[in-house]
């Protein structure tokens, strides 16, 4: 007797695994890191240092998955084109990604405004006269817009650990910003980093490219 094919749960499968590879763990991670060094506030005052450290780390983190793969991931499982369902999640999902980063460029400029403005912090600070709170306020708004839009992410892109990774980044902007202390969202990164350095050394011995095709190479 055959059994039916179930075309959708086979793409769904090769789908995910696009992720078994780690990349995407490991970059989330320094992502997360570079943020927490862009949102610290040093006591001397905030600095161009500040986004000096986060663009390398951003183009790091890039980098790393760019040439992870192109270099390693897609020589051993080659390339793979889906259908036209997975392309308008893709595009659908873009959008509303494309949304939640607005609001959040938009905070984080109005944020970076107001420590580079102190006059700008205190006009904040009259309608929220409570400092704790107002940064309570926007320690949640930042941590809810991220943790939102990287649940969407991962929901439309099949990819179910992300929902891990999403609760880490959305806790990590949370202590980020109301803590102002970057070790916590460093640590939060380095946690979103392990399981993808595991995943990434188990991929390596799963898929070991044959001395054939290094020799072509």
């Amino acid at each position: 007797m055959n059994t039916p094919i179930d075309l959708k749960d086979i793409e769904r499968k090769a789908f995910r695994s696009t992720y078994q590879d780690g990349l995407w763990d490991i970059y989330y991670g320094l992502i997360i890191v570079a943020m927490s060094i862009f949102v610290y506030r040093p006591p001397q005052g905030y600095g161009p240092m500040n986004i000096i450290l986060m663009v390398l780390l951003f183009g790091l983190a890039y980098g790393f998955l760019w040439a992870g793969k192109k270099y390693i991931t897609l020589p051993r499982m080659g390339m793979v084109t889906f259908g036209t369902i997975r392309k308008k999640k893709r595009k659908t999902m873009m959008i509303i990604l494309g949304i939640f980063i607005l609001f959040q460029v938009a905070l984080l400029a109005a944020t970076a405004f107001g420590w580079f403005n102190p006059k700008a912090n205190q006009l904040l600070n009259k309608f929220m006269p409570n400092g704790d709170a107002s940064l309570m306020i926007v320690s949640l708004i930042g941590s809810l817009i991220l943790g939102i839009s990287m649940v969407v992410v991962f929901n439309f892109s099949d990819y179910p650990r992300g929902y891990y990774i999403a609760l880490l980044m959305s806790l990590a902007v949370f202590l980020m910003i109301y803590l102002n202390q970057p070790l916590y969202p460093i640590i939060i990164g380095v946690l979103i980093i392990l399981p993808g350095v595991v995943l990434f050394t188990r991929f390596l011995k799963r898929y070991p490219l044959d001395r054939q095709e290094r020799s072509d190479e």
